[in-house]
């Protein structure tokens, strides 16, 4: 089952036999309900996880002290790897992994992902492409926190439809989340978008209904809703 389940995973197509072997001989299939943590920030950083079926939340949270807010870094979404870098270097897990929807992962040992990478260098390439774009993805994510908060939401909602669809299950905190904001400043920004007929939903589930219009808005340079 396991061998199966990373044959459909990009970067694992083309493997050996024999490497895949290695890889699921201590491999775990784990699933977790939406919002339950997969694995914890401060942790120790000894695993790699592919995500089967659902998606999970890559999220920062501050020191109590900091005063500040938990902020969403990246979504990993179904059929990709998550922690590889954490594998390459051990140490502790920078955030934590929650689930966005309920969701299945594959659990692989870190020394495992490491003795693979260092065998196959096809799988390293597509390793480094695959982090490469993650990389810059976060750079354009980060570039655009000077944004008003409005905008930040709705650049969240759209990363959103193209990954999952016109329907997304999210709650206005994720929203808040990885729009770097507040919740209560997520829902205002919400309802702003719904009473222009962009989004609609009810709570818990957002629908995308003028996607391209809201593209457009974002591509204008215009901080003011139309």
């Amino acid at each position: 089952m396991q061998t199966k389940t990373l044959l459909r995973i990009p970067v694992f197509q083309g493997l050996r036999a024999a490497r895949l072997g290695a890889l699921i001989r201590d491999a775990e299939t784990r699933r977790y309900k939406r919002g339950q943590t997969i694995f914890q920030q401060g942790e120790r950083a000894d695993a790699v996880w592919v995500v089967v079926k659902g998606w999970v939340h890559l999220v920062r949270c501050p020191s109590p002290q900091d005063g500040a807010h938990a902020v969403v870094l990246y979504t990993i979404t179904r059929r990709e790897v998550l922690c590889g870098v954490s594998a390459l270097e051990p140490g502790r897990y920078t955030a934590s992994g929650v689930a966005g929807t309920d969701s299945t992962v594959v659990r692989i040992p870190g020394a495992d992902f490491v003795a693979a990478l260092r065998q196959e260098p096809e799988l390293a390439f597509r390793v480094l492409q695959l982090y490469a774009q993650r990389i810059r993805l976060m750079a354009e994510h980060l570039g655009g926190m000077v944004d008003p908060v409005p905008k930040r939401v709705m650049r969240s909602i759209l990363r959103l439809y193209r990954q999952f669809g016109a329907t997304v299950l999210v709650t206005h905190r994720e929203l808040a989340q990885m729009s770097w904001t507040t919740t209560e400043s997520a829902i205002r920004a919400v309802r702003r978008l719904k009473r222009r007929g962009f989004v609609s939903g009810t709570r818990g589930r957002l629908t995308i209904k003028q996607p391209a219009a809201m593209q457009e808005w974002q591509k204008s340079g215009n901080d003011h809703l139309p």
